[in-house]
């Protein structure tokens, strides 16, 4: 089930930097890379949240309000289930998303159904990586 919150800016953008995060590797660096893309690409901001329960994360209910301060019009859907192949289909089927930011290529799934698929192959955008480095 997906949740959607409304943009909180009058601002529309025709293209969009889609953020996938993970509950419990939401990462400053994560956070910060996807905010610097929306305003040096003049992006709104697609937020697809894997995480259960109703109360969003300290880290992205801090991220909403930074997000909210620095007007950038956003998205926030939550999901239970997000997998590879569902960010690369939300991208693929989005012709405005311009780029997808993750943590990391590793741990979307806890084991592939076919090992030899790779989604993020198929993805018709680039791919920004921002895992934290060690000290973060």
């Amino acid at each position: 089930m997906a949740r959607r919150e409304p943009s909180v800016s009058g601002r529309r953008s025709e293209r969009k930097v889609l953020l996938a995060v993970r509950e419990g590797h939401v990462a400053p660096r994560l956070l910060a890379s996807a905010r610097g893309l929306c305003q040096r690409m003049n992006a709104d901001l697609d937020i697809l949240l894997l995480a259960a329960g109703d109360a969003l994360p300290h880290e992205v209910e801090a991220f909403i309000k930074t997000l909210q301060q620095e007007d950038v019009a956003y998205t926030l859907t939550r999901k239970l289930l997000l997998r590879r192949r569902d960010i690369v289909e939300y991208a693929n089927t989005h012709e405005c998303i311009a780029t997808v930011v993750i943590d990391s290529l590793e741990g979307w799934e806890s084991v592939a159904q076919d090992r030899a698929s790779d989604p993020w192959r198929r993805l018709a955008c680039p791919l920004v990586t921002a895992a934290p480095r060690p000290e973060d």
